[in-house]
């Protein structure tokens, strides 16, 4: 069955799009369908993974793959106008990548046109029954794309919001994963998020009845949150940068401070709505942290360009792909230990190979309900 994941902060700037991509890169690389689905409309995850890099070329892609867009999919529900519809009983075509194993539903800009009425169907619906379709319309939307083409894992990367389409995506999934940075900023995040979270499951019960265009009867549950962007010593001799040192001080407070708002406040909370998964699955699966800290991906900043240049995911990047040589590539210290781009990217693939099989591990074992 299916397992659809989110990956949500309503913070910014908190590596949503990388992760998203990077990690299902990896889960398809380990023999998993894996569909992406880009429910952002910056679609920043689109121009990622299919190497678009202006409104132009999007647009073309529009125009060269009608109904392959996130929009145009779910145009015809909420009656909106639109030049690419797909016909009832029709399948929704995905979007091949430059992996055989994983597949993208593009991002659209007009997909916030649809706000507006799923707010008003989350408040209406009791009066106005029809407005109930509008509430499960993605949920039904995934599930169907999922089974028309045997995908095992959904990723969605949600824009930063706290608007009713997130509401119902959310509530719409099987799990969901926090990415966070280490600044005060994240540390608000969470904290807010221990409000939203209760306040959505309240929200939306109605829809989870089991009956007609109902949303998946249980509730998601977090797998852990994932710690990005900070830096890391490479070295121990006095030879890094000072704003290096003072950026990985100010990460490992920061982190301390996140770690405990998540265990001391949310973590309480989503236990309180069965919005979390079972410690000891978390355990079982995870090495890196205790919980819920899933993961942590350092600063690659210095790959980013190439990786998105070329939709290819770090920890694929090779010696060629950077125009990389000599010491800038691969050097050893006098203890013999190596330092280099080389060492980065092998890196990277030891931390998206253990967070890919932790997620694979969880959601197989946790058995869900879904609709």
């Amino acid at each position: 069955m299916t397992k659809v994941v989110s990956l949500f902060n309503h913070k910014g700037g908190v590596s949503k799009t990388t992760t998203t991509f990077h990690l299902g890169w990896k889960l398809a690389s380990l023999g998993k369908r894996v569909l992406v689905v880009d429910a952002d409309p910056q679609c920043n995850l689109t121009g990622l993974t299919l190497g678009i890099e202006d409104y132009d070329s999007l647009f073309a892609f529009y125009h060269n793959k009608q109904n392959t867009d996130i929009f145009s999919s779910l145009a015809p529900v909420f009656a909106l106008d639109g030049d690419t519809v797909s016909s009832q009983g029709e399948k929704t075509p995905i979007t091949k990548t430059n992996n055989p194993n994983l597949f993208i539903l593009a991002g659209n800009i007009r997909f916030s046109e649809i706000d507006t009425q799923i707010a008003t169907a989350l408040t209406s619906s009791s009066t106005i029954p029809i407005l109930r379709r509008f509430v499960s319309a993605f949920n039904e939307l995934i599930r169907r794309i999922s089974k028309e083409n045997s995908i095992d894992i959904v990723l969605i990367d949600m824009s930063p919001s706290v608007s009713a389409t997130n509401h119902c995506v959310l509530m719409s999934s099987d799990y969901f994963i926090i990415p966070v940075s280490p600044d005060f900023y994240c540390y608000q995040a969470i904290d807010s998020l221990s409000n939203v979270f209760p306040r959505w499951v309240d929200e939306i019960a109605k829809f989870k009845d089991g009956g007609q265009d109902s949303l998946p009867v249980n509730n998601p549950k977090m797998l852990g949150y994932i710690s990005q962007n900070y830096r890391v010593y490479t070295v121990d001799n006095g030879s890094e940068p000072a704003d290096q040192k003072t950026m990985s001080k100010a990460y490992a407070e920061w982190l301390d401070r996140i770690k405990y708002i998540v265990s001391d406040r949310l973590v309480p909370i989503l236990k309180s709505k069965d919005m979390i998964i079972d410690e000891k699955i978390f355990l079982d699966a995870a090495d890196y942290d205790k919980p819920y800290h899933l993961a942590g991906v350092q600063n690659f900043s210095g790959l980013i360009p190439v990786s998105q240049k070329l939709s290819k995911p770090i920890f694929e990047l090779n010696a060629s792909d950077g125009h990389w040589s000599g010491a800038r590539w691969m050097r050893n210290d006098q203890n013999g230990k190596e330092y280099g781009i080389k060492v980065n990217i092998e890196e990277a693939d030891k931390v998206y190979e253990r967070l890919a099989k932790a997620v694979i591990h969880m959601i197989q074992d946790f058995p869900t309900v879904t609709q």
